[in-house]
């Protein structure tokens, strides 16, 4: 469970954001609503960014880039630092010694979070469960922990 008292701020992984910017759902609607509204101190990683910014690039869609860079603008963006590449480099090998290794970006994203004390809004909780200490919520555990 997550301390909401202790909380400063939470992340926003890359499925949340895409919900959002394609036909999100009431929840993502809201948490976005509430982002925006400055009600919610929400924050993406470097991690999250690129994914973004690969999408746009692959995209067919010319105004996509542009688009792109005015949604990123509006978010607070946390880089993967020092903290983040030891955490980073500890968590992937006791993944890989329990035989269950991570996407790179889904380790990158989780560590920045851990690092940072940030627990991470996503609906792909699967990814992420097997990575001691990160807090995690779907955007439904989000809402009602965050009473928003």
């Amino acid at each position: 469970m997550v301390n909401v008292e202790a909380l400063e701020c939470v992340c926003l992984d890359t499925d949340v954001l895409i919900d959002y910017l394609r036909k999100p759902s009431g929840e993502i609607k809201r948490i976005m609503e509430c982002v925006f509204e400055k009600t919610l101190n929400a924050r993406i990683t470097t991690v999250n960014s690129f994914e973004l910014w690969l999408g746009a690039f692959l995209s067919s869609k010319e105004t996509l880039p542009g688009c792109t860079e005015g949604f990123l603008n509006r978010l607070e963006i946390v880089g993967f630092d020092y903290d983040s590449s030891v955490e980073a480099g500890r968590v992937s090998a006791d993944l890989k010694k329990r035989g269950e290794p991570i996407e790179i970006r889904d380790l990158f994203v989780a560590c920045i979070c851990k690092v940072n004390n940030m627990p991470l809004i996503t609906r792909n909780l699967k990814h992420y469960k097997r990575i001691n200490g990160l807090k995690i919520l779907s955007p439904e555990q989000a809402l009602k922990t965050l009473n928003i």
